[in-house]
């Protein structure tokens, strides 16, 4: 019994690493004519053979390529493979198209397992959604959902899968950067002189300007108040009302102070409703 046992698991096993080896070959096969049909798809008209130039680069520990599209003698763009390990059925795997200005021209889903109906939606051919990044500059285009802030649109009923592709995306941008240079002067190759046309590759540019921008109103707020007299009531007691006997600028102290009480508030407030949205959508898509 045993014996006859032994042999059909040795036979099964067989007949599966057989399959495997009659497999292996087509499914790569499929999987190279796949991403070479987005890379023509992602970018610019292109003369060269940019599997034949491809980098490497690493997101999150991981080895990616990029694949330069050149035209003549000039670089037009490049294709980023990309990937976020955070989408409700496992890892999203893009490629994004960027124009050499670091504008995005196109993204292409090349793997997702997100639900039927809800999250696969981050597929081209089954919303708009991804439709929205065309043609943005990530440098003021704030790569983050809405709800978290920024300036894309979520799916309904699918934000988990929506954050999952946008981080991709925003990973791209990063090595996009890396191999374009576009965070630094560039000089031209004719006259000499440098050029800042494409000083500005940094996908936290939009929240750095903000924070100047709150800094800055803080700091005039507090020289204002400097400048009051001592006559004038505190902060603490303009923003209760006590008094009408305000300068203006303990006035505009008094209101900053009150915007960062209420900051953390904010803060955690969104934070539960995250929480309460991702477990909804959750049941949702369980329920699908």
């Amino acid at each position: 019994m045993v014996i006859v046992l032994l042999v059909i698991t040795l036979v099964a096993a067989g007949a599966v690493g057989g399959v495997y080896i009659l497999t292996k070959e087509p499914i790569a096969k499929a999987k190279i004519e796949k991403t070479n049909a987005a890379i023509a798809d992602v970018l610019p008209a292109f003369d060269n053979d940019p599997n034949s130039d491809v980098l490497i680069r690493q997101i999150e520990g991981e080895e990616v390529k990029v694949y330069p599209a050149v035209m003549g003698a000039d670089t037009v763009g490049y294709a980023v493979e990309t990937f976020s390990k955070n989408g409700f059925g496992g890892t999203i795997s893009l490629l994004v198209g960027f124009n050499i200005d670091g504008t995005i021209k196109k993204i292409s889903v090349l793997e997702q397992k997100e639900t039927p109906g809800l999250g696969d939606k981050i597929e081209p051919s089954k919303s708009n959604f991804s439709v929205q990044f065309a043609g943005k500059d990530p440098a003021s285009w704030k790569l983050m959902v809405r709800k978290d802030g920024g300036d894309v649109d979520a799916i309904t009923a699918s934000t988990i899968s929506s954050r999952a592709f946008t981080a991709a995306v925003d990973a791209a941008y990063k090595v996009f950067c890396e191999v374009s240079h576009l965070g630094t002067l560039k000089a031209d190759a004719a006259s000499g002189a440098t050029s800042t046309e494409y000083q500005k590759c940094d996908s936290t540019a939009v929240e750095s300007s903000s924070s100047a921008k709150s800094t800055e109103k803080t700091t005039t707020a507090t020289r204002t108040d400097d400048k009051s007299s001592a006559a004038d009531m505190t902060p603490a007691d303009c923003a209760s009302g006590a008094t009408t006997n305000c300068s203006s600028g303990a006035t505009t102290t008094a209101t900053a102070t009150q915007n960062e009480e209420k900051q953390p508030i904010k803060e955690r407030e969104n934070k539960r409703e995250n929480k309460r949205e991702n477990k909804q959508e959750r049941g949702r898509q369980t329920t699908k």
